[in-house]
């Protein structure tokens, strides 16, 4: 049981960092595009919140080949609920982004 959970939640990971990146870009070309030379407050927060997670998700996915097999259940449920909050907040900031651009 224990495996398929981890399975099922090592997939959620995978798609949501699709979403992330998916977000990103769109957040990244709607300020390009706008002719906006910098993005708000807001915006600049999530994406340096994003550009960190980046980064240590890296060190967690590394941990999980490195830690006792006792940590990996940890492990993925941590980097799984964080990524779930880094892609919330970056739709929240894309259709933000895209309110204040029209």
């Amino acid at each position: 049981m224990e495996q398929i959970f981890l399975t099922v939640l090592t997939i959620i990971f995978i798609v949501e960092s699709f979403f992330e990146i998916r977000y990103f870009t769109q957040i990244r070309n709607t300020f390009v595009n706008s002719g906006r030379a910098t993005p708000t407050k807001r915006v600049q927060r999530i994406i340096k919140i994003e550009n960190m997670w980046s980064w240590v998700s890296w060190i967690f996915l590394f941990l999980l080949f490195i830690l006792p097999d006792l940590y990996t259940m940890l492990v993925i449920c941590v980097i799984t609920l964080i990524e779930t909050w880094v892609v919330y907040e970056l739709y929240n900031a894309r259709d933000y982004v895209q309110r204040i651009n029209k």
